[in-house]
């Protein structure tokens, strides 16, 4: 099973680009994607972009991945005991 992410394209060389998701940047190919930019959110699986997304698209599915973090950090952590009058 694959989770894409959307991540941010901050510059591109020829045909490799460097990306940043969460403070980690690496470099991926964008052949698959000639029409990619700077500023674009893209799809990377294995190293490759293999899709560019709407702006607005990402940043929501961005936002519903740190509420799903929060949210599972929440569940994670241990629960104080509540005390009953």
């Amino acid at each position: 099973m694959c989770l894409a992410v959307p991540t941010r394209v901050l510059t591109i060389e020829d045909q490799v680009a460097e990306v940043e998701l969460g403070g980690v940047r690496r470099q991926i190919s964008v052949v698959l994607t000639p029409d990619v930019r700077v500023g674009d959110y893209v799809v990377v699986h294995s190293g490759f972009a293999i899709n560019v997304l709407d702006e607005h698209e990402a940043e929501e599915t961005l936002k519903l991945l740190r509420e799903l973090d929060e949210f599972t950090a929440a569940m994670d952590s241990p629960r104080q005991p509540t005390s009953e009058p």
